[in-house]
């Protein structure tokens, strides 16, 4: 009944920030979704989560990242508890709801038998409740967001798609995808992509090209086993690109910067307004 695809893909890179540890939440048995799961209460220090994963703005709940990750993986498959929104967020099953739900409970009772129940939940909860900064996480199919940019490229049926991913590592993420329907593709035509130096300042820093590969490729999954649509690149915020394709104009890209949240005061200092570019 599991995914037995001998196709593979990363583990997605997430950051987990040490500064902020969720409160422990109620453990309900009543079915979770998107709609109905709600962050725990946090004490006065803490701000509260986003009720909707919203990695451009930093940290989220594991537990929200995993509701995400469920509509991806097995859709139309509802947890019923905590430790199976943490076993549907970690890989596809086959087969109907009610033989999910029968596998389910299953290993559920299995893994209470080793561990005992109270652990086994404890253990639940206090995973969810991490802070972490997903890099890689792709959006749904047509998802939009101010953090989300979907650019055509030039002579193709594709675009590329830039998300955000951890805000603390400045990690922005790169995939292609059609164009006409929004889904994702892997490497869709022959190309190189290079980091650059800023073209309006080349002379400032290390005049340096690194050719970028996706973090498949860097954690040496063949190109061919990589599963289709999940193929994506790690850029940085304020890094130049370029997109090269043999026979055709290249492409170039800055990434977006977003604004870092404060950790700790800034200096004092004025801040003198003078124009970045002028033009001739």
């Amino acid at each position: 009944m599991k995914n037995k695809s001998t196709r593979r893909r990363p583990s997605t890179v997430v950051r987990t920030p040490t500064l902020n540890e969720a409160a422990k939440p109620l453990c309900s048995t009543e079915p979770l979704s998107s709609e109905s799961a709600v962050a725990p209460s946090f004490n006065a220090s803490h701000s509260a989560a986003s009720a909707n994963p919203n990695p451009g703005k930093g940290a989220i709940l594991f537990r929200e990242a995993c509701i995400h990750n469920i509509e991806i993986r097995n859709p139309g498959i509802t947890p019923h508890n905590d430790w199976e929104l943490l076993e549907l967020s970690s890989q596809a099953y086959k087969g109907t709801p009610d033989e999910v739900y029968a596998l389910l409970d299953e290993l559920h009772a299995a893994e209470i038998e080793m561990v005992g129940a109270e652990t086994l939940e404890w253990s639940c909860v206090e995973m969810l409740n991490t802070w972490v900064e997903p890099s890689g996480e792709k959006p749904l199919p047509g998802e939009t967001s101010k953090y989300i940019f979907v650019r055509p490229i030039p002579e193709s049926e594709y675009s590329i798609r830039l998300f955000p991913g951890s805000i603390s590592a400045a990690e922005y993420c790169m995939d292609f995808v059609d164009s006409a329907t929004g889904k994702p593709v892997n490497s869709p035509f022959e190309f190189e992509l290079w980091g650059i130096p800023d073209p309006e300042t080349p002379w400032l820093g290390m005049p340096i090209c690194q050719q970028m590969h996706s973090i498949e490729r860097i954690h040496g999954i063949k190109q061919e086993d990589i599963l289709p649509g999940h193929e994506k690149f790690i850029l940085r915020d304020g890094q130049t690109f370029a997109l090269i394709r043999p026979g055709k104009i290249g492409m170039r890209f800055t990434a977006p910067v977003r604004e870092q949240p404060e950790t700790e005061p800034r200096p004092e200092i004025h801040v003198v307004d003078l124009p970045r570019v002028i033009e001739a």
